[in-house]
């Protein structure tokens, strides 16, 4: 796989801004130009898909309320260079998911390159490939499923640079695939600042990994009833880490269980959940996965 993130990122704004002005976005459209070859049905093509998911999304397609103020008479790049700036990151994801897309990680580095350079406070996630087992009229072949880029926010750069970014690298291997879903999902969950599904996909991603460990190592568990509580003792009983570990790492069960919404929280919930909430269960969910696959050795 290529370099995740650009070298440019030493050299960033000192703050990040979250609006993506129109030449940042004509620079992203230049990359997707750059990777969309004729083989696959050039830029047009691309253009032609992306709109389609984006009509089925929405409805319709942005445009400037005045003729004059169009950025271009192309109706899907109009979309593009007009549209709220969650709707462009929409668009940036959609285009990667599109079969004329064929730059992979290379454009993902890139578009990142311009986030880091403008100080734009998004990042996308890296585009994984998992080799997966198929059968085809009784016949097994070798298929790929992909992982596709995210934009997540990137509130505190060191962390996002000591934490974030390093959990989703240790999460692109293909054994931790399902963890590596979960915690996509609650990145997004997080940008769309829906708080508590962000809390209970960190939470799920904690305990996929987990059982994923448990797995590999050939500890038994109960997959459908041990919750995040039991796995964490199976790992201590099995001398991942030191017993005084076991509340730190319990924390992720109870922090879920009292803010997110796996179980239900009635219609008065006792505790009102805030972005710091939503951000603290990230980031502390990804520090822990970090030093349990070290331990486990899957780092």
């Amino acid at each position: 796989m290529d370099k995740l993130y650009s070298k440019r990122r030493h050299s960033s704004p000192a703050f990040l801004r979250y609006d993506i002005p129109p030449d940042i976005r004509t620079r992203i459209l230049a990359v997707f130009k750059d990777h969309s070859s004729p083989p696959y049905g050039g830029f047009d093509q691309l253009l032609s898909e992306v709109g389609n998911v984006i009509f089925k999304q929405y409805g319709s397609l942005s445009q400037s309320m005045y003729r004059m103020a169009r950025h271009s008479d192309h109706p899907v790049i109009e979309h593009f260079l007009s549209c709220e700036h969650e709707y462009a990151l929409d668009f940036i994801e959609a285009c990667f998911q599109q079969p004329a897309y064929d730059g992979g990680q290379t454009g993902v580095n890139e578009i990142n390159g311009i986030f880091h350079e403008t100080g734009i406070g998004y990042e996308l996630t890296p585009f994984v490939e998992h080799p997966i087992k198929t059968s085809l009229f009784g016949r097994r072949r070798q298929g790929i499923q992909y992982e596709f880029p995210r934009a997540i926010r990137r509130d505190d750069q060191l962390v996002h640079q000591e934490v974030i970014e390093p959990a989703l690298r240790l999460l692109s291997d293909s054994r931790l695939r399902v963890a590596n879903s979960e915690m996509l999902k609650a990145h997004l969950a997080l940008r769309h600042s829906e708080f508590e599904d962000a809390i209970t996909l960190s939470g799920s991603a904690f305990e996929s990994l987990l059982k994923t460990i448990c797995d590999i190592k050939g500890w038994a568990y109960d997959q459908n009833r041990d919750t995040c509580s039991k796995l964490i003792s199976i790992c201590r009983d099995n001398d991942l880490f030191p017993a005084f570990y076991v509340s730190i790492f319990e924390a992720v069960g109870a922090i879920r269980n009292k803010l997110g919404d796996a179980h239900g929280r009635g219609p008065a919930p006792v505790y009102q959940v805030s972005r710091e909430y939503a951000e603290h269960m990230v980031r502390m969910t990804s520090s822990h996965m970090l030093l349990i696959a070290k331990l486990a050795g899957l780092s």
